[in-house]
């Protein structure tokens, strides 16, 4: 690096000329790059390190920077380490890592890297780790002093069928949290997505509300299924049943009994889209408890329970809402819900809409009494 480069290079990155081609190569890198002189003037800044805001105008501006620099110029050794930014017009502060070398004539280069998103990646895999080991810990709790009872009841055939029951319910609620783990997993990318085909959206309606049914039945609710016939969508047609399945599981679940569980399909253009793409909407209505205010912006979090009580109580692993939520972005769409507490609560899965020439008729598909 030529030593009359505080001359040459603006904080642009941009020379008194054109632009030179190294310039423009490190301009496209993610990582930021900056030299600064002992004086603490910026002699160059990719877009990287001024997005960053480590950079203002020809100075340093970030006060935790400083004394980074000034000990790796005392020790003429790398410094590595990681700092938050306070960044104007990037809300919350940025992590960032920072590497320092030390370079002739008092000399430093400095390497930035964004790890915001790694750190929140982290954060949830630790809350995941910590969820996952709570809440396998009650099941199999119980499941020993279960057994420890049923092992002091052989000779008490009412006590020992009363522990039996009891042992079965708390391994199918183990059994149901590990394939809704496994699930969730799968969605997130553990295993390679499936090719998107065109699914039919009647045979995924259809599908959800068939493996609902017995449940539905134990407590008398009905299903009223009305829309729009013929629509389609791109994606994983397994992924998008497990999606609509869980949102009636959920509706049936907490709703009381012998209500009704509305489900309607339509095509519509959301007012918020910037696209002319029309987009599916299936909507999940039911009649139950509802859910408060405060909770709404929580509940598709991974083991969030509005009402843990209740939700144990009907076998709920806390995890079906998050899988809705990441199928529909898997398929480029959303899941948003509205909710009056003792009313009831409407889920409704937005999709992208498959194109087709075939004009779509609107009929009332009718009502599905189970």
């Amino acid at each position: 690096m030529k030593h009359n480069l505080d001359s040459a290079v603006n904080l642009s990155g941009a020379t008194s000329g054109n632009p030179l081609p190294w310039e423009s190569a490190l301009d496209s890198l993610q990582t930021g790059m900056c030299v600064i002189d002992a004086n603490w003037h910026v002699l160059y800044a990719n877009a990287a390190a001024r997005r960053l805001g480590i950079v203002d105008e020809r100075q340093v501006t970030s006060l935790s920077l400083r004394p980074l620099l000034s000990q790796a110029r005392r020790s003429g050794r790398v410094r590595a380490s990681e700092l938050d930014v306070e960044a104007p017009g990037l809300g919350e502060p940025t992590a960032v890592s920072v590497r320092i070398t030390p370079m002739p004539d008092g000399l430093l280069v400095v390497e930035l890297q964004d790890i915001s998103e790694t750190q929140r990646l982290e954060r949830v895999r630790r809350d995941f780790v910590a969820n996952v080991s709570h809440e396998l810990k009650t099941p199999v709790g119980a499941l020993q002093v279960l057994s420890e009872a049923l092992s002091d009841a052989v000779t008490d055939p009412d006590a020992t069928e009363r522990f039996a029951h009891r042992v079965q319910a708390e391994a199918s609620r183990m059994s149901a949290l590990v394939a809704d783990l496994l699930e969730l997993s799968r969605i997130q990318g553990a295993e390679r997505t499936p090719e998107a085909t065109a699914v039919s959206i009647d045979a995924v309606v259809a599908e959800a509300l068939d493996h609902t049914r017995i449940p539905a039945e134990s407590k008398g609710i009905h299903f009223s299924v009305e829309g729009q016939k013929g629509l389609e969508v791109l994606g994983s047609e397994v992924q998008l049943i497990t999606a609509v399945k869980n949102l009636v599981s959920n509706a049936v679940a907490y709703s009381p009994d012998n209500t009704v569980v509305r489900l309607t399909v339509d095509s519509c253009r959301p007012s918020d889209s910037v696209t002319t793409n029309r987009t599916v909407c299936i909507c999940v209505a039911d009649e139950g408890i509802g859910i408060a205010p405060k909770e709404l912006d929580r509940i598709f979090e991974r083991f969030y329970r509005a009402d843990r009580a209740r939700s144990r109580s009907t076998g709920g692993t806390g995890l079906g809402l998050a899988i809705v939520k990441h199928i529909a972005v898997n398929h480029g769409g959303k899941v948003d819900v509205t909710s009056t507490p003792e009313e009831g609560s409407v889920f409704t899965l937005m999709l992208p809409e498959r194109s087709t020439d075939v004009k779509q008729r609107l009929v009332r598909i009718g009502e599905i009494w189970i």
